[in-house]
């Protein structure tokens, strides 16, 4: 994941408007594809997204540049989808594919991916699109979830082992 100009993130952290804009801009459809991979319902994603914003407009100030601003502003999204999943204890979502990473373009392997990320635990799940498809390091990943960068590490082992085995299992049921 890129980082914006930091010299944009200092004018927003001062209270200019445009500058936020352009950082809205920037993470918006990350942080809905987050959100929505998090919550698996469209329109709480959107909820979500528009949640994260907010706090991190009313908290800029206070986003010190110790870390990577995508990496503080993923915090913010997991952190609202977990308060707005708490709120909504949904048990009977829809998987749409839509939201699966760009580059896996052939339906089939779509598919696969699709049944195999359903078979992920939500923490392995939440490393794995942290790290495979925002490209966040394991560093960034572990600042995003609040754990130790080894537990990342153990998490996106278990993640690809589960991946593994339910797209093995999905081969040989055809």
């Amino acid at each position: 994941m890129r980082d914006p100009d930091p010299r944009t993130v200092q004018r927003a952290r001062r209270g200019d408007l445009l500058a936020f804009e352009d950082l809205v801009r920037e993470f918006q459809a990350d942080a809905f594809r987050f959100a929505w991979h998090l919550t698996r319902d469209r329109q709480l994603a959107e909820d979500v997204t528009q949640e994260a914003f907010l706090r991190a407009f009313r908290f800029l100030k206070g986003f010190r540049g110790d870390r990577k601003f995508g990496s503080w502003l993923f915090s913010i999204v997991r952190n609202c989808a977990m308060d707005a999943l708490r709120q909504q204890r949904r048990s009977d979502t829809q998987w749409d594919d839509q939201f699966l990473p760009r580059s896996v373009s052939d339906p089939t392997a779509r598919a696969e991916l699709e049944a195999a990320l359903r078979a992920v635990s939500t923490e392995h799940r939440e490393a794995f699109l942290l790290v495979e498809v925002f490209g966040l390091s394991y560093q960034e990943t572990a600042d995003v979830l609040g754990v130790a960068v080894g537990t990342v590490k153990s998490r996106m082992f278990r993640a690809r082992q589960a991946l593994c085995s339910a797209i093995a299992d999905e081969e040989e049921a055809t």
